[in-house]
């Protein structure tokens, strides 16, 4: 016998339910350690199999846009370190990259190679960290102890670069404001 639900609590609004007394809805997240605050899912499960998920995302939106329009394209870099923490110096890239192409300006030589090497570094760290989480929400206890060792490493590299572990800002619009240091 499927019932019609459309009377349901204000987080469930704008989504109509049709199941059988056999359905169950299950909400999963934000707070559930394996989306890591960043997803919500409601799951509408027969037995143990799904078979509808209806996403609700938007649990990282920070209000960036509305941060940025009152302040200078150099004043706003340090905001793209917060975008994703994992991989800031990633979105130090592509802004410094969107502003550069606005004004046309061309970054010397060895800049972009500089920017390269931390970019990759960068990618390394934040997938060695994927890697580990995954490793601790599946159970691989040791799996996450070795990979956040080894994550360790890019982030001294890091740490020598810039000063910081997590949130770089190792990009500036017009190349990079450090060279290599000699350690490297």
């Amino acid at each position: 016998m499927a019932q019609n639900f459309t009377k349901l609590n204000p987080q469930f609004e704008n989504i109509i339910f049709e199941h059988d007394d056999n359905q169950m809805i299950l909400n999963f997240g934000p707070q559930h350690p394996s989306s890591h605050g960043q997803l919500r899912l409601i799951l509408e499960l027969e037995g143990e199999k799904i078979i509808k998920a209806t996403p609700e995302i938007g649990y990282l939106h920070r209000g960036c846009e509305k941060l940025g329009e009152n302040m200078t394209y150099n004043e706003y870099m340090p905001t793209t370190d917060r975008l994703d923490y994992t991989s800031s110096t990633s979105n130090n890239y592509a802004y410094a990259y969107a502003v550069e192409t606005l004004l046309n300006l061309e970054i010397p030589r060895r800049a972009q190679v500089i920017r390269t090497i931390l970019l990759e570094l960068n990618r390394m760290i934040s997938h060695i960290f994927f890697i580990s989480v995954h490793a601790l929400d599946v159970g691989a206890m040791s799996v996450f102890l070795y990979a956040f060792k080894t994550r360790e490493y890019g982030l001294d590299l890091m740490e020598d670069y810039c000063g910081a572990r997590l949130t770089h800002n190792a990009i500036r619009i017009g190349g990079v404001p450090l060279d290599l240091p000699p350690n490297w």
